[in-house]
Parts: structure tokens; sequence; C-alpha cells
């Protein structure tokens, strides 16, 4: 996430309220953030402070493996080489008789 990604639109804002004991719960949209695979928070604003402190921020949800495609290495002729593709029933051995 970079700073021009703040600029776009979330997909869910909240209205933080003073939690002196950690006790408040923010109810998220379902449909928005099944799935998820990487989560960025941006904190724009706080109480009026010179900083912002975050002690804990708790995620809640069914934990799923997810599915990682390894890389694959593979190479690709931009066009073939017949020294690597011999057929020897096709093209049969000629002698030449001088």
């Amino acid at each position: 996430m970079s700073f021009d990604d703040t600029a776009r639109e979330p997909d869910q804002m909240f209205s933080l309220n003073r939690d002196l004991t950690g006790e408040l719960e923010y109810p998220t949209k379902i449909a928005r953030f099944s799935n998820v695979y990487h989560l960025s928070i941006h904190i724009s604003k706080n109480f009026g402070a010179e900083t912002t402190k975050i002690f804990y921020i708790g995620l809640r949800g069914e934990w799923t493996e997810a599915y990682r495609h390894e890389v694959t290495i593979c190479n690709y002729e931009a066009s073939a080489n017949p020294a690597d593709h011999k057929i020897d029933q096709i093209m049969p051995e000629t002698h030449f008789i001088s």
C-alpha cells in the first residue's frame, strides 16, 4: 500500500470511539472481507493527540489454508532447433556412393 492508494475508496470505513478498556468491537461487512489474503489498515485521524498508538487489532473469522501456486520454471523455444528434435523414422540415413 502506498500513499497514492489512500485516496481510493475504502472497502469499509469505521467511525472510531474512545475505548479505554479495549472492549469495543467493530463489525465488518462479511461480503467485502471473504477470502482476504492481504489487509491494509489506514488510520487518517486520531482524537487530537500528536501521535497515534495502536496496542491491539484482533481479527475474527475462519482460517482456511491459502493455495499458492509455486513458481514454475519453463523454457520456451522461439524457433525449433532441429538438432534437439531428431526423428530417425522420418529422415532415413542416406549413404553417398562415389
